[in-house]
């Protein structure tokens, strides 16, 4: 048995963003990220597949979820391990392959679903994103007074101006 996936289930990923995205607003920190939401949308898609034949997908250490989004990237293959009970006492095992065929504009459209909800959540875009930002942009500053100003001090001194230029001034 073998999975090809030629697509992502748009659905499955939305919904994935935005449970991601309402957890992040509720304990106010900055955990959603794109490789994190393809690996769970894609661990959920072939779930789906394989449980049709009465077969359970094996949890993913954290290797191996690497893994699993390097093959997404790089449209290549992957062995993934099932599990089923065969009787009450034991367990049948097997392996299979998942090939990834997404065209690039497949994978564009996934970036931009994943960057349309970021940009429409206004916690996320504005403590995750503009606060990596001004710090991105406070070390460049500090590199062009020659490290005069530290990072840390351009940051305290013109966060307000930062925030001006970026107009998310409250």
């Amino acid at each position: 048995m073998s999975v090809v996936l030629d697509k992502l289930d748009e659905e499955k990923f939305n919904e994935n963003i935005i449970t991601s995205l309402d957890f992040d607003n509720a304990i106010q920190n900055c955990y959603t990220n794109f490789r994190d939401v393809v690996i769970d949308t894609i661990i959920q898609m072939i779930s789906e597949i394989v449980e049709k034949d009465g077969w359970n997908l094996q949890y993913f250490d954290e290797d191996e979820k690497e893994e699993l989004l390097i093959s997404f990237m790089e449209n290549s293959k992957i062995t993934v391990s099932l599990n089923r009970e065969a009787n009450q006492m034991d367990y049948e095992f097997k392996e299979i392959t998942v090939e990834f065929n997404l065209s690039e504009n497949e994978k564009k459209k996934i970036a931009e679903i994943y960057l349309n909800n970021v940009l429409n959540d206004s916690y996320y875009f504005k403590e995750c994103i503009i606060n990596d930002f001004n710090d991105v942009v406070a070390k460049l500053l500090s590199v062009r007074v020659y490290q005069l100003l530290s990072s840390d001090e351009i940051e305290v001194r013109f966060t307000d101006k930062l925030e001006e230029i970026l107009n998310c001034k409250e």
